[in-house]
Order: structure tokens, then C-alpha cells, then sequence
């Protein structure tokens, strides 16, 4: 078989077996491990910290620090960590603290990047468990017991990523991120969890230990995405991650085709970054539980290569030769994927309603979702995974350039 059949084969059959597994184990997961119940251990609840990296947050941390107010949780303490933010992020946030104890607001007017200022966080943190979030989230009030259950399963757990749900949905470009959410992330943390090796514990949410986290040298500032970039060097180090699906937390989301551009570019130049710094580690034998995870990454990565090529030999093929079939046949495929899409949103959908019971509103934009989707993220990838698998991190550390809306 020619190489360009090859290629062809692969084009057709990725999607189709990716997301036939997601589907299958993600709802082998939600049948035999999702639920959990919050039953307090018989040594206690062991203390945790949160950390919430902040810069220039004015307009969303006092809703943050609300919501942690509010945790169902005996012990607990909150770091609220200022980045030499410039605005009031500090007043707002040490306002909605109300002399509440358990919260402290950490500023010394540095500027040190998210990623060392979380590392210092870690180091300043009273309690082994320390829960990374972000400022313009809120916590459901049990999120860290669900999440706390789950590490306490095994000793080798050294990090449990929570579950994100979209909270301003006012916009198709938004509620579009509700789909992504539900059919991408849901399924494919649920699948990676089956084995204990689920390959993001995002900022957004997650419970690390904070001694394997600092044992593996804490986050990289110099990664555009060093949330996965920690997650990858724990399973290097022999540790396992997992998924809390009941740990919820409400997140904003991009609201402008800027905004969104800004966040895929970013997570997509830092999966580049992530497989190109750590492509040799992953591949020694030791690591083998590691490779379907940087095997999905980079699969996924040639696809949208091989997509796009194909696409425009086909659209070019179809104006050069007007009468020819082949083009037919690439739209029929490519419905053909829409299809198994919008299944696998189907399937996530019936498993996530519990959680999100406004979930079936989004499905209305189920036609659009495909096309969204894959446009934007493989148009990502092109412009910007491409540059950090060639040149992987940067030398400098990475700052706070993403911008709100």
C-alpha cells in the first residue's frame, strides 16, 4: 500500500476509533466509578489549601472568594496570590475575605508569572493538599471533598482533576464551549481515568499533593501550558491522576472570536511544547502507560495536518476537474464524521445531564458544533502547535497576555 493510502486510511478511520473508545470507556467510567460517595474517612478530613494565582482580577475574584467562603469543608486555609496585579484585584479581594480567618491575601507587589507564583504558594501552603483554581471561578460547596475522596484512594495519587462547567452561556460562541466541554473533555478525562492517567490536571481545578508536586519540580514558568506539562512529569515519576466528575466548578469562558483565538493558540502551542520536551522521557519502557496519552496528542496533531491537505487538493482537484467523483466522496466523509460527532456529543450529553441538567439546551447548536469546533481548534493547531514542536519553550517565562472577553 502507497503512503498517500496509508494517510487516506488514517484521515477516515482516527476519528472514528477515537471516539468510538471515548465513548465506550467514558460510559464504562461513568457506570462503574463515577459515583462516589462523600463518606468522611475514619482518619478525618485532612486539611487542604487553596491557592488562587491572581493578576488583575478586580472584576471576578470577590465572586471567587465568595464561593470559597462558602466550601463544605472543616479545614481549610486560602491563599489568594496577587501577581503585581495594577488594579484592585487586592482590595477587592481582601473586601469579600471580611476578616474570614481561613483566607490570607498574599501580595508583595512582585510580578513572578502564574506558574512560580503558584510554586510559591506551594511552599507557603500549611497543608499537604493544596487545590489549584482559578480567580474568575466558584467552587460548588462539596467540590473539595469530591476531589479529596478520590486522592485518598491511593497513596500513589498525586493530583485529581475537577470537573469545569460553563457559566456565562449567553452566547452561541459560548454555549458552544458547553459541547466542547461535555463531548470533548467529560469523555476523554473519563477515559484516561479508567487507567489512572488522565493527562491534564488543569489549572482551573485540581487537588495535588503538594510534596510529589515540589518532589518533580513544581510548575515550568517557562511552558505556555504548565498545567499538563506538571501532570505529564508526575506519571513520569510513577504517580497516578484521576478525575473527580462531581467536583464541579464554574468557570467563565472566551466571549469573542479574539478571545478564543488567544486561549486555543496558547493550549496548542503548549501541547506542542509538552510533546517536544518530553518526547524522550515518554518513550523509554518505563513509561509505557504514558504513550496512549502522547500517542492521542500527537495522532491528533497529524490528523488535522493530513485534514487540511486533503481538503485543499480536494476543493483544487474539484475546480481543475469539475465532473470528477472525488470530491463527492470527501464530502460524503466528511459528513460521515459530522455524524460521529455529533453522536459522541449524544452519548457525553446523556452522561454529564446529571450534572449539568441545562446541557440539553446547548444540543440546539449541535449542526454548528462540528464545524466550530474543528475549524477553530485545527486552524490552533496549525498556527501555533506547529511552532512548539519545532522550537519548543521559550527561554523567558511566560505572562499573563490572555485577554478577558
Amino acid at each position: 500500500m502507497r503512503a498517500v493510502d496509508l494517510l487516506l486510511v488514517f484521515l477516515a478511520f482516527y476519528p472514528v476509533v477515537t471516539s468510538a473508545a471515548w465513548m465506550v470507556v467514558g460510559t464504562l467510567f461513568r457506570l462503574l466509578d463515577e459515583r462516589v460517595p462523600l463518606v468522611r474517612p475514619p482518619e478525618g478530613w485532612p486539611g487542604v489549601t487553596v491557592l488562587v494565582p491572581a493578576y488583575n482580577e478586580e472584576a471576578v475574584i470577590s465572586r471567587c472568594v465568595a464561593a470559597l467562603r462558602e466550601l463544605d469543608y472543616p479545614s481549610l486555609e486560602v491563599l489568594v496570590l496577587n501577581d503585581g496585579s495594577s488594579d484592585r484585584t487586592v482590595a477587592e479581594a481582601r473586601a469579600a475575605a471580611d476578616g474570614d480567618p481561613r483566607i490570607a491575601v498574599v501580595d508583595d507587589g512582585v510580578n513572578l508569572g502564574k506558574a512560580d507564583r503558584l510554586n510559591d504558594g506551594m511552599r507557603r501552603a500549611e497543608h499537604d493538599l493544596v487545590l489549584v483554581t482559578d480567580a474568575d471561578t466558584h467552587l460548588h460547596p462539596d467540590a473539595v471533598k469530591h476531589l479529596v475522596i478520590r486522592m485518598l484512594r491511593s497513596p500513589r495519587n498525586a493530583a485529581i482533576a475537577g470537573s469545569p462547567r460553563v457559566t456565562n452561556r449567553g452566547r452561541v460562541i459560548t454555549a458552544m464551549q458547553i459541547l466542547e466541554t461535555a463531548s470533548l473533555i467529560g469523555l476523554m478525562r473519563r477515559t484516561h481515568a479508567l487507567s489512572g492517567h488522565v493527562g491534564t490536571v488543569a489549572g482551573v481545578l485540581g487537588l495535588f499533593r503538594r510534596d510529589a508536586a515540589l518532589a518533580v519540580g513544581g510548575y515550568d514558568p517557562r511552558m505556555a501550558t504548565e498545567d499538563i506539562e506538571l501532570t505529564w512529569r508526575l506519571l513520569e515519576a510513577g504517580y497516578l491522576t484521576g478525575f473527580a466528575p462531581n467536583a464541579l466548578v464554574g468557570m467563565q469562558v472566551p466571549e469573542t472570536v479574539r478571545a478564543i483565538w488567544a486561549q486555543r493558540t496558547r493550549w496548542a502551542r503548549g501541547q506542542g511544547e509538552v510533546l517536544r520536551s518530553h518526547a524522550r522521557t515518554v518513550l523509554r519502557l518505563r513509561n509505557v502507560a504514558l504513550w496512549p496519552i502522547a500517542l492521542e496528542a500527537l495522532l491528533s496533531y497529524i490528523w488535522v495536518l493530513t485534514m487540511l491537505l486533503s481538503t485543499a487538493y480536494g476543493v483544487t482537484h474539484w475546480i481543475l476537474h469539475p465532473g470528477d467523483t472525488k470530491f463527492r466522496w470527501m464530502l460524503a466523509w466528511g459528513m460521515g464524521i459530522a455524524v460521529i460527532a455529533m453522536l459522541q456529543l449524544a452519548v457525553a450529553t446523556a452522561i454529564d445531564l446529571r450534572l449539568d441538567p441545562r446541557l440539553g439546551y446547548a444540543c440546539a447548536l449541535l449542526p454548528l458544533y462540528p464545524l466550530a469546533y474543528w475549524t477553530i481548534n485545527a486552524l490552533a493547531a496549525i498556527a501555533a502547535q506547529t511552532r512548539g514542536l519545532l522550537r519548543g519553550p521559550r527561554t523567558k517565562r511566560v505572562v499573563w497576555d490572555l485577554p478577558r472577553t
